[in-house]
């Protein structure tokens, strides 16, 4: 078997979200946590193509099952981790002479972290624990670009929706047994919106699982046993509507207009596609009667045609005063006043216009038109369900922190 085979099939990165499944409903990331970072350690050291490093990179975002913490009470494994990590690219660096500098996105984060940094400084009174912390966030993420960037070698699109259906999955079912816990009473915890897997509440969750539903539509397209791949993608969407997020529900039901186009555009078998899609939803169907009691309930929840605003148009208000106050380098992070925590403004552009001001803004626009350059450069039918995914996350952080978070 080669190293590329052994890396890239589908039972290697199912044990691989099995195992981050494991971790979590067991509720040991201190264990797991260490274990992935030292397995992506060795395999910095030990192999040229740091694409097969981005399973456990990846499934560590969701490993983490509870982060009720402030600054001085984050576990120490939050920091050995990302250390073990840097360490990791180093030597990676210095054994096979990496040049970490550049790539399509470079300048748009470069841009982005020194407006963070510039509006951090400026509008800090002292160089506390927190403001240092901001530094080296703004900073790592420049680096962990510009490293991947230059170390992975090849196209490995179709590998990165792989990896992205099975989190799909994989999130979806983190969903079911939250809601399956003995200690939760379903209605109340839909009344009330308790969803929270730990590393992501529901508006987090909804995102992830919107961008992960149009990976799996790939698959639907791609091969004739459609029906697989519809009841899997059906599947996610029954767990989007128990995210209870509004935002997140609002802007898959958009996205979903750019996954049907995308289905049956340039599509030889749009009729048995059809067929099949038709079979999907009236199994959906079938289970909003079986389980009518929990989706009329998420129906008055979620209220799609009361259309409340939960108070975003305030917000959205407050941002363009702070912005007007400081329209250079922005307010910084803290600009949403409130006691004791960090806030945000639910919408991306207005968010950075707040915190970074027209600095940052037009690190968010350079940052933006490299990522459609790199999508519209030789579009294929991944690279296409992949910016759908893209466009999907986006919708909902013009309403949500999604992509300040």
């Amino acid at each position: 078997m080669t190293e590329k085979h052994f890396f890239t099939n589908l039972p290697y990165l199912i044990t691989i979200s099995l195992a981050t499944l494991a971790i979590w409903y067991f509720k040991v990331e201190d264990i797991g946590m260490l274990v992935f970072a030292g397995i992506v350690f060795l395999l910095l050291l030990l192999v040229k193509n740091t694409i097969y490093t981005l399973p456990f990179m990846l499934n560590m975002l969701f490993m983490i099952s509870q982060t009720e913490w402030n600054l001085s009470e984050i576990p120490l494994y939050l920091y050995i981790v990302p250390a073990l990590l840097i360490l990791g690219f180093i030597a990676h660096t210095i054994i096979y002479k990496v040049r970490v500098f550049g790539g399509s996105l470079f300048v748009g984060l470069l841009w982005l972290a020194i407006a963070a940094i510039i509006s951090t400084a400026i509008n800090s009174f002292a160089l506390d624990m927190t403001t240092l912390l901001i530094f080296i966030v703004a900073v790592f993420f420049v680096y962990l670009y510009a490293f991947l960037a230059n170390t992975l070698k090849g196209d490995h699109v179709l590998y990165l929706i792989k990896i992205f259906v099975i989190l799909g999955a994989m999130i979806a079912i983190q969903v079911t047994l939250f809601y399956l816990n003995p200690d939760i009473d379903i209605i109340d915890a839909i009344e009330t919106k308790k969803l929270d897997l730990g590393w992501g509440i529901s508006n987090f969750v909804a995102t992830y699982l919107i961008m992960f539903i149009a990976t799996t539509t790939y698959f639907v397209k791609k091969y004739k046993m459609h029906i697989f791949w519809i009841l899997l993608a059906l599947f996610e969407v029954v767990t989007l509507l128990f995210t209870l997020s509004r935002a997140g529900i609002i802007a898959f039901m958009l996205t979903t207009v750019l996954l049907v186009v995308y289905m049956f555009v340039k599509y030889e078998h749009k009729w048995n596609l059809l067929l099949n899609l038709l079979i999907g939803i009236a199994i959906f169907i079938g289970l909003g009667f079986l389980f009518k009691e929990y989706f009329i309930t998420i129906w008055e929840r979620i209220d799609l045609y009361g259309l409340d605003d939960n108070g975003r148009i305030e917000l959205w208000q407050e941002a363009w005063t702070k912005f007007n106050e400081n329209r250079v380098f922005g307010a910084g992070v803290f600009a949403r006043e409130a006691e004791n925590e960090w806030r945000m403004f639910h919408n991306t552009v207005l968010n950075i216009m707040a915190w970074f001001g027209s600095f940052g803004l037009v690190a968010l626009l350079i940052q933006f038109i490299a990522i459609i350059r790199v999508f519209f450069t030789k579009l294929t039918q991944e690279k296409a369900i992949l910016l759908i995914a893209l466009i999907g996350a986006n919708m909902h952080g013009m309403v949500d922190n999604i992509y300040m978070m």
